[in-house]
């Protein structure tokens, strides 16, 4: 299949902006419009395979573009761009013809699955149209020529499993026998709940037959195999766009989902077998401060001063390294509350302002005239906000500037660090979100971290219905930006703490 062309129409630049930063480097190729009338005239003159459509604008509306789309240019999946407040008009654009639909805010990650889910239709209606053209008219066809697709399924090792539109399996590959552990003989001819007897995953297939959609799941082990499974079922549609049945592919993953155990037990073992004794070094320390008569002839102040800040420096590593593992694996709780924005940053800034004037900073503050509230848990939001303005006083040279703003606009509340700092590398912003990297240089030798701040900012922004994003240039500085959904200040609801929790 040729390149995936995706246009965004949208009246606000800042989505348009931040779904094309999402989709970078994903080889698409990625137009944008700023109106419903100039989104058609683009896919008049240039057309695409996927539109996201913001419903309310200005003009013509998304309903409006919607339908000129189905009507002149039905191949094109539109996945709707929608606030939750209107998540009701999604819905009915989805009635009309809609592929799927993302909420704002959205992350980069949820745009990127979306997305995929489109284009993975896409390509299976591509391959069905190449059956078509081999005079494979149904599933039934395909299941007369065995010989010619033996070799192929014969050397995959994913199972699959195909089936017609009444659930009833009608070719599978060896695979599928040895991953799904199937014991009934034969499989093929009778029903997919005869062979599999899982609700979930009979339910799977019966749901992207019966919704025309794509439909990805996990099963643990002991649900349809002793193996940790993913299973991507895609309906297959005829010429005139009715649904022939089903393609389903198991993909065995227990060894990912293994490694990834067992990191998170190794982070979280050497984090509680090391915390427990360097807090009682620290406490010795303090304890040898205050008693040691000697301490002041002989010049030990220092000395113990320093082995202080190492010590505190490695049990920030640690629970760093703990909140990280809790994140990860889910087990953290998080407890929602409205909290004014302002009193965060204005808490922060008192804590880092004296840092800032021992290096000679001008650290300004600009906050926006209106109060704004976001729901969030305290301690992790403050951790996140503290660790993006402390690195902007870390990485500033002496002399330097910091600015902080913030912004509302849309239901949004930004967040923005701008610094004069030494600035990071094309080569390396990609990966200043990863677990332990840190840019590496003459200017960052001497500067002490762990490189799991970010990466955990990033986490707690996430978990908060957040995004954030970053621009640098080395030797000019660095910008951060925070976006989250504003609240009300009358509090969390419960299903908004379900949600989280």
């Amino acid at each position: 299949m040729n390149e995936i062309r995706i246009l965004i129409i949208d009246d606000e630049k800042v989505i348009r902006d931040g779904v094309e930063r999402a989709l970078a480097g994903l080889g698409y190729s990625i137009g944008k419009a700023e109106s419903g009338e100039r989104g058609i005239e683009r896919i008049r003159e240039e057309g695409c395979d996927i539109v996201l459509l913001d419903l309310m604008m200005p003009g013509i509306d998304g309903f409006a573009v919607l339908g000129w789309i189905k009507e002149n240019r039905p191949e094109i999946e539109v996945i709707v761009i929608t606030g939750f407040a209107t998540v009701s008009k999604a819905v009915s654009a989805m009635k009309q013809g809609a592929f799927d639909f993302v909420g704002k805010p959205f992350t980069p990650d949820y745009i990127r699955i979306v997305v995929g889910k489109a284009v993975d239709r896409l390509r299976l209606q591509a391959e069905a149209e190449q059956l078509r053209e081999e005079r494979t008219l149904s599933l039934a066809a395909i299941n007369q020529e065995q010989s010619r697709l033996k070799t192929v399924f014969g050397c995959m090792a994913e199972a699959v499993l195909i089936t017609d539109r009444e659930g009833v399996v009608v070719h599978h590959n060896p695979a599928a026998i040895n991953i799904l552990e199937i014991q009934t003989d034969p499989v093929i001819g009778k029903p997919l709940s005869a062979s599999i007897r899982d609700e979930a995953a009979v339910g799977m297939v019966g749901e992207a037959i019966g919704e025309a959609k794509v439909v990805t799941r996990e099963f643990s082990p002991g649900s349809i195999s002793r193996r940790f499974l993913r299973a991507h079922c895609s309906p297959v549609k005829s010429g005139n766009g009715g649904i022939l049945g089903s393609v389903t592919v198991f993909e065995d993953i227990s060894t990912h989902k293994e490694i990834d155990r067992m990191k998170s037990d190794f982070v979280a073992m050497v984090a509680h077998e090391l915390k427990s004794p360097l807090a009682s070094i620290e406490q010795m320390i303090y304890a040898l401060q205050v008693d040691c008569k000697y301490e002041a002839l002989h010049s030990c102040n220092a000395l113990h001063r320093r082995m202080v800040v190492r010590t505190r420096d490695l049990l920030q590593l640690i629970e760093n390294l703990l909140n990280l593992s809790k994140l990860e694996s889910g087990t953290v709780v998080f407890r929602l509350e409205p909290v004014r924005g302002h009193e965060i940053l204005e808490h922060i800034i008192d804590i880092v302002g004296p840092q800032a004037q021992s290096k000679g900073l001008q650290l300004v503050y600009t906050p926006c005239p209106e109060e704004w509230w976001i729901n969030v848990d305290y301690d992790h939001i403050r951790t996140a906000f503290l660790n993006i303005i402390s690195n902007a006083v870390k990485y500033t040279p002496e002399g330097g500037r910091i600015e902080i703003t913030t912004s509302l606009a849309g239901g949004v509340a930004s967040l923005v660090v701008r610094d004069s700092g030494i600035g990071i590398g094309a080569e390396d912003l990609p990966h200043i979100f990863d677990r332990f990297f840190r840019v590496k240089g003459k200017a960052t030798r001497h500067i002490t971290g762990s490189g799991l701040g970010l990466s955990l900012v990033k986490k707690v922004v996430e978990a908060h219905n957040g995004f954030i994003d970053v621009q640098s240039e080395p030797g000019v500085g660095t910008v951060f930006s925070l976006h989250f959904p504003m609240a009300e200040a009358g509090g969390a609801t419960e299903e908004e703490l379900a949600a989280v929790q």
